[in-house]
């Protein structure tokens, strides 16, 4: 019946004409009065893999043929109707399944842009099949159709396209309007987790968690220790299925308090077995962002409860140490970039409030460090403790010439130290020094960004650990003058710069900060700074606002 579509099809796969763009001459070859199990019966015929893209670029003309002149309810009306598009769905989103190709990943012999077409035609075909009329509820896709729509909703995939991902996410976000949280509850804990992802993930599981998701009190060699620990049968989820990635995220994405309260154990070993692997930055920083994902809808203290919390810091710590020269200076600030906010926000900590304030606390900006300090146990405590002394500090030690990475540093220490409030103060004698390195070092002025991260982690500093900045005073005062005068002298910066501007402007708030902090402590500011005036007149800029102090 559809012979000759099928055959322009077959010509037409290749066409660079967009695939929501369908040709005129291809529906006119739509036969009239053709019925969605005549489309049915087109798909049962089994053919050769070449010819999936034309095969489902003739469906998506049917199924519009069919949407279009709402005769598919005149010979199949009510349940047939939705059984006959349940199994065409079925059919049409197995053959838009993005399964990879290659022994390795260095031999990726994916056809990626076979893919993206099926993907884009298997899409529409599913869209225009839920428009079709009928008597009864709005089309249902099977669960089985949806879990492979969820594999085009990361719109960094190889396989998905701009036009793939917008379709998977409208379709998904109709459906799941339709089933309600049960059956959604449903899809996530039957098909995506215990059908589809746990047999993909058994074999690779890490050795720090049982069989059934939890914690291993001892840890016992696994059964496919003598297999190759790296090969496409031990972990099908990195060769040829790697869209089991895009799945699981958007499982975590739609799993409320409650799902993970229940079943916790089902999502636990895919994503420690993520965090674990070694593979490209790219990965492993999508591996981190699924966990912040799951961390966030995490019944408060469940993981520590359950003795998990441990296993994961254990797991994502060595993160951390993805540092140059073993690691290119980008990838390492993709890297740190997403495991230190994932390691802080499992401290207690909220990374997305703001980081820093201009000038002194206002009373809401106290209440809520307090706040925050407060709501902080023991166990955060230590791994703030443990991010600060083992990540922060020695990865500064290590890649201090790395300018953009010893922002980051800064950075994050910022949201750490607005975090803890007072607990910051026994790391004072780590934090001066590092910033004294950074603000006087003559060349930071190359490089404004970090000199404006290292002002606004001392003003952090200043904020929230100011009982004892007054036996740092001289050593901070000395900071604020070199760098000063640094972006004074500073040739590359044309007379009334922006940025130089905004620098100083900085260095004065942090200035009338630290004068307040002295003046609170009955120390006379004045009589340390007017000497340094007297002898660089320049410097009464940075300190003038200290007068009405």
């Amino acid at each position: 019946m559809f012979e000759e579509l099928l055959e322009t099809c077959k010509r037409l796969k290749g066409s660079p004409t967009p695939s929501w763009e369908i040709r005129e001459d291809v529906l006119r070859l739509v036969p009239n009065g053709c019925t969605a199990q005549d489309l049915k019966d087109f798909l049962l015929i089994s053919r050769d893999e070449l010819d999936h893209v034309a095969v489902l670029l003739a469906a998506y003309a049917v199924a519009l043929k069919i949407s279009n002149d709402a005769k598919g309810q005149d010979l199949i009306d009510g349940d047939d109707l939705d059984d006959t598009l349940h199994d065409i769905a079925e059919h049409i989103s197995s053959l838009i399944l993005p399964l990879c190709s290659g022994e390795s990943l260095d031999e990726d012999e994916t056809d990626y842009n076979t893919l993206q077409r099926k993907g884009e035609l298997g899409l529409l075909s599913l869209d225009a099949l839920t428009k079709i009329p009928s008597r009864t509820a709005p089309l249902q896709l099977p669960n089985s159709a949806l879990l492979r729509i969820t594999a085009f909703t990361n719109a960094t995939d190889p396989w998905t396209t701009a036009e793939s991902h917008s379709l998977s996410q409208s379709l998904l976000a109709a459906q799941l309007q339709h089933l309600g949280d049960s059956q959604t509850r449903t899809l996530i804990v039957e098909d995506i987790l215990t059908s589809f992802l746990r047999p993909l993930f058994s074999k690779s599981r890490p050795p720090a968690i049982t069989a059934s998701g939890r914690k291993a009190e001892y840890v016992e060699p696994s059964r496919y220790d003598g297999a190759s620990r790296e090969s496409p049968e031990t972990k099908p989820w990195k060769y040829a299925r790697r869209y089991a990635v895009a799945v699981f995220a958007w499982a975590v994405e739609h799993a409320d308090s409650p799902l993970l309260q229940a079943h916790w154990p089902l999502f636990t070993p895919v994503l420690l077995t993520l965090i674990d692997e070694p593979g490209p930055s790219t990965f492993k920083v999508r591996a981190l962002g699924v966990l912040r994902a799951f961390w966030a809808r995490c019944p408060v203290g469940l993981m520590r409860d359950t003795g998990l919390g441990e296993v994961f810091e254990q797991a994502v710590f060595p993160a951390v140490l993805y540092l140059p020269s073993l690691t290119p200076e980008d990838e390492s600030l993709d890297i740190l970039g997403a495991a230190y906010p994932a390691l802080i926000e499992m401290a207690g900590l909220t990374v997305d409030r703001p980081l820093v304030t201009t000038g002194v606390n206002t009373a809401e900006e106290q209440k809520q460090t307090q706040k925050s300090t407060h709501q902080i146990t023991e166990s955060q405590r230590r791994l703030l403790d443990k991010i600060i002394r083992e990540g922060i500090m020695i990865g500064y030690h290590h890649a201090k010439e790395h300018v953009r990475l010893v922002g980051l540093f800064c950075e994050t220490l910022v949201c750490i130290i607005n975090g803890m409030g007072i607990l910051a103060v026994k790391h004072l004698k780590d934090f001066i020094p590092m910033l004294s390195e950074i603000m006087t070092d003559p060349f930071g002025t190359k490089h404004p960004p970090t000199l404006t991260s290292a002002t606004k982690l001392l003003q952090a500093i200043l904020r929230n650990c100011w009982p004892r900045i007054q036996h740092y005073c001289n050593e901070i005062i000395k900071v604020l003058m070199l760098c000063w005068l640094n972006i004074e002298d500073e040739e590359s910066f044309p007379h009334n710069s922006p940025i130089a501007n905004d620098l100083k402007s900085g260095l004065t708030q942090t200035a009338t900060m630290l004068s307040a902090i002295m003046k609170a402590a009955h120390i006379d500011f004045r009589q340390r700074i007017d000497p340094l005036i007297e002898k660089e007149p320049q410097l009464s800029e940075l300190f003038g606002e200290t007068n009405s102090t």
